[in-house]
Formats: C-alpha cells, structure tokens, sequence
C-alpha cells in the first residue's frame, strides 16, 4: 500500500509561521536595518559633538569669568601678588623660552608672538599665547589664550609702544594701557577630528579713576627717639593727630588720635585716650581713660606720660564730600579741629611726658646725670600741656570757588627739657624747647603744584651755660616768630644768641658736646612735587649726645643711643581736581 502524498492543509484555529514567512521577514528587516544603521551612528555622533561644544562653551566661559576676577595691574613693588598680565601677559620679547606661571593648580605656559599672521585663529600683531595643557577636570580639552595691548580706538598696539615691558620686573611691568583683547580658543578631538570655539572679549583696569579730591593733615606735637642697648627702636609722642579724605565716586575719610604713644620694636604699643574712624564703613570708636597715666615702672623708665583726652574725633561724607571734624565747617572763618593732647595736672610722678633709653639693658654713661634724659614737667594747674589738631574739608559744587583745605596745629603750654637734672640750672635742665603755637594750612589750586601752603609758630629756646665774652653761666633765652606769608622775611628772632658750639657748661665741655640742634628752626616746605607740604620732619629739633656707655657684650655702638626730639611734625595734603 503506497503512503498518502496528499497535502496537509492547516485547520482552522491553528497558529504560527511557516519558516518560510519567517524567513523572508528576516530578510526584510536585515535589509532595513542595514539601511538604517548609519543614520543611527550619525546621531550617536552627532550628540556627543553637541555635548563637547557645550562643554567647550562653558569652558571658555569659566575662563573669562577667572580673568575678570583677577586684578588687571599690580606694581611688582608691591610684592609677588599675581595679576592678570603676570598671567596671560608676562613679557613682550620675541624669542625667548616659553614662561610657566602656575595658577589653581594648573601651569600655563606662555610665549610672545612678536607678529601674528591670523592662522589657526590667532590675531594679527603682536600678542601674547597662553597654553593651559589638559584642562583639571576636562582632560579632552585645552585653550589657548591670546592676548593683545589695544589702544582707545581698539587697534593692537605695536610693539614700540612698550619696549622691555615685564610683568615680573619691578620698573618694568606697567602696562602700556589699560585695554586687553582677549581671544579664548578651546580645542578638542571629536572622531578623530579637531574641532575648535574661540571667544573673544576685551578687558580694562577696574580700578576706580584718580580721585577728584585728596586731603590730609598730621600733627604731632612732640616725638622723642633713640635706640636702647638691644637694638630696639623706643619712641615716645605726645598728641598724635592723623586725618585723611578722598572722593572719586564715592566720598571717604578717616582720622586717628591719640593722647600720647610709647613704642618699642618688638613689644606692644602703650597709647593714652584713643579714637578713630573710617567713614563709610566704620564710626568713631574710642578706647583707654582721660585720667589714667601711663609709666614703665616705679623709675619712669624707658617712659611715661600723664592724663590724655581726645577730642571731636568724628568724620561726615553725608553730603558727598570728605570732611573731618564733622562739624568743621561751624567755627566760622577759623575751622574746627579734631584733637588730642596730654593733661597738666594728671602726669603723676612722671611728668606730662618722660623719656629714657636705658630699657633693654642700657648702661647710663658716665658724666650725665641720671635718667631720665627728656622730660615735659607738670606743674599742675588743669588744662591742656602738649597738644595737636587737624581738619580736612571740601566745598561743594554750589560753592564760588571749589576748594580743598586741610591743616594741622600744635601747641605746647610747658617746654620739653633735656637733662632736666643737670646741676645749677635751678631745675631748668640743661636745654630746654616749647612751641607755644604752631599752625599749617593748604590750600588746594589748579594742580597738585599750584595749591598753597601758609605756616606760622612761635618758639621758645632756653639753655644753660657760658656764652662767648661772658664769665659765668646763666640762662639764656631766644624767641623765633614765624609767619610765611610775611614776604622776605618771615623768621624774626629775638634774644640771645643760640650757639651750642661757642657755649660752655660747667666743668669745660661745651655744650656742642652734649646736646646740638637746628641753627635756626624749619621754614615751611611747598613740597610741589609730591603735594605733602609743612614741616615733615618738625619746626625744631635736638639731639642729645650718647647717652648709653658702648658695650663690646651686646655690639652697642657709640653715638647709636642719641636721643632726638622734634618739635611741631605738622604736615598737609589739599588735591582738588572738580
């Protein structure tokens, strides 16, 4: 019997694919899916091309906002503070070996291209290339920083314009503007193809412009110095005032005063009554006691002063304008003064002030007598003794004649005496010095130069001794009356003559040998050039002879332990540019 070859035909209610349907829809999709496949590569591709340029944007981005954080220029004087051309603009010399700065933990290096030629994205002139390497954090990526001096119609500077400039280099590494070109060019490999985005923008000093007005005054009313056996500076002052003022786009001012200072290298200051501030960020703040005296020791050594108080130490820019006191401009024609000054009455065993350089070890050299060397006595009686003031103030835009004025004062009411224990002067000391009244005044002009200084003091000289032609000693006395504003002769002296080097003490030195000063006391300075004008360094000054013996022990040299003492520091700054 021969098997059935008939057919099989499908029942009804039976699933599935014959593998010959199956076969042909894998063909099919085979033959799509190959045709789809490099469209899907194209996407895959083109979304990673799209997430680096994204990333390279704001890589470029970040850079610009690192630049601008940094300051465009500091003075290399200054010290080693990084600046924005250190970074991106070290030096203008063609040819030299690339610079590496280290900055954020990244080292850039960077080469001077003395001529570009616009190629691969850089600028044409010279400019500066800064490399960064991988970046932290972006391995993928690197920059190239290309940076260029412009002038004011944005045009690069050409290389004349700044020969040997240095970044690193004091007295080489100003600028020659204010305005940089900065191109940013960051780079990557995408697929094994370079690609690229640069940015440009430019750059200028934010500092803030020169200021419309700039006033200042100091005083000090007496400053005594020396050196001490161990080589520390010790100091001694009596009524410290110091007042500064500025306006450029905002007003700002500042003042100091203090009653008395005793400084000492190396230790911790010792200051009287005490105020100050700093408008607009700080008010006035004051610190110590109006009755409290101050000494080193039961002996005064090395110092000591008496009662101290300040006084109206207090600013104002409410108005715009930088004025200290704040009520300066209320006295009428004469200004008000912010002050401060040691008491009569209150010094205690030391005096109004007292002063030697025995602290530190010192040895009292023989044939002097004993310390202490420089004294203001304190006869009692109330009252202000050594005294100094200032005042800065401006007048607004409403005013005839915009003008800046600042000044400075002084005024002793008892005389600062050197050797106060010399024998036969009947307590007088050896040499003694008062400025009764001592003033400066500025004026601001057109310039810096043009503005006026006028200074007047009356001072009182006393000394002991035996002056040519005379036999026995005695007290001498000379006056000097000061006004600048008197034409061709502003000095009037009455009196004896003083002349240390033909006077004799007892016992035959002459009195050259223990104590010298100013033949004639200071005339006030115009000080053109840098606009400070006064007396800097004092109306008046002496100098004692060595007061310490040499000592092999502690390398102390002869003639180092001179004590000085300067009457009158009174200085001033009136600038008005409106």
């Amino acid at each position: 019997m021969s098997p059935d070859r008939t057919p099989r035909r499908r029942l009804r209610g039976e699933g599935g694919f014959t593998l010959v349907e199956v076969m042909v829809a894998l063909g099919l999709l085979t033959v799509v899916m190959t045709a789809s496949l490099p469209v899907l590569v194209s996407l895959l591709r083109t979304g990673v091309s799209t997430r680096m340029e994204t990333q390279a944007r704001n890589l470029a981005q970040e850079r610009l906002e690192q630049v601008r954080d940094l300051r465009f220029h500091i003075d290399r004087q200054n010290g080693p503070f990084l600046d924005l051309l250190d970074l991106y603009y070290t030096h203008a010399t063609a040819g030299r070996p690339g610079t590496a700065v280290v900055a954020a933990g990244a080292t850039l290096s960077g080469t001077y291209v003395a001529s570009g030629v616009g190629a691969a994205g850089e600028p044409a002139g010279p400019y500066y290339r800064t490399l960064t390497g991988p970046l932290p954090g972006a391995p993928a990526f690197s920059q190239r920083v290309l940076a260029q001096f412009l002038g004011v119609d944005g045009a690069p500077l050409p290389p004349g314009r700044f020969p040997g400039y240095d970044s690193q280099v004091v007295g080489r590494d100003r600028p020659p503007t204010l305005l940089l070109g900065l191109t940013v060019i960051t780079e990557w490999t995408v697929g094994g193809k370079p690609r690229s985005f640069s940015t440009y923008t430019r750059l200028t000093d934010g500092r803030p412009q020169l200021p419309l007005v700039q006033s200042q005054a100091r005083g000090v009313a007496v400053d005594i110095s020396s050196t001490a056996a161990d080589g520390a500076t010790v100091q001694l002052q009596g009524g410290l005032v110091s007042t500064d003022g500025s306006q450029s786009s905002g007003s700002a001012v500042s003042g100091y005063a203090v009653g008395a200072l005793a400084r000492r290298s190396g230790a911790d200051d010792v200051t009287g009554r005490t105020a100050q501030f700093d408008l607009p960020a700080r008010g006035t703040t004051d610190s110590g006691s109006a009755s409290a005296s101050a000494q080193n020791g039961p002996a005064c050594s090395w110092y000591g002063f008496g009662a101290t108080e300040v006084a109206d130490v207090t600013g104002d820019v409410a108005q715009g304008l930088p004025k200290a006191p704040a009520d300066v401009d209320l006295g009428g024609a004469e200004p008000k003064v912010l002050s401060a000054a040691v008491l009569r009455g209150g010094g205690g065993p030391c005096g109004q002030l007292s002063y030697d350089n025995t602290v530190g070890g010192g040895v009292p050299r023989s044939g002097l007598p004993a310390p202490p060397y420089v004294t203001v006595p304190d006869p009692g009686g109330g009252g202000r003794g050594v005294q100094a003031s200032g005042y800065v103030t401006s007048t607004g835009l409403s005013a005839p004649v915009r003008r800046t004025s600042a000044g400075a004062r002084a005024a002793m009411t008892d005389a600062v005496v050197l050797f106060p224990g010399w024998p036969g002067s009947s307590g007088r000391g050896l040499v003694s010095a008062r400025l009764t009244t001592a003033r400066l005044d500025c004026v601001s002009g057109a310039s810096s130069a043009a503005g006026t200084v006028t200074g007047r003091y009356t001072l009182t000289l006393g000394w002991w001794g035996v002056s040519p032609n005379e036999t026995a000693p005695r007290w001498h006395v000379a006056t000097w009356d000061y006004d600048s504003t008197r034409g061709s002769a502003p000095l009037i002296k009455t009196g004896d003559p003083w002349n240390p080097q033909g006077t004799f003490v007892e016992g035959g030195p002459r009195l050259s040998d223990l104590v010298t000063g100013d033949l004639t006391p200071a005339a006030v300075t115009a000080g053109g050039a840098t606009g400070l004008r006064g007396f800097p360094r004092g109306v008046f000054s002496l100098t004692t002879a060595p007061t310490l013996q040499p000592s092999a022990a502690n390398g102390f040299q002869d003639g180092v332990s001179s004590i000085t003492a300067r009457l009158g520091q009174l200085s001033c700054v009136a600038d008005d540019r409106r």
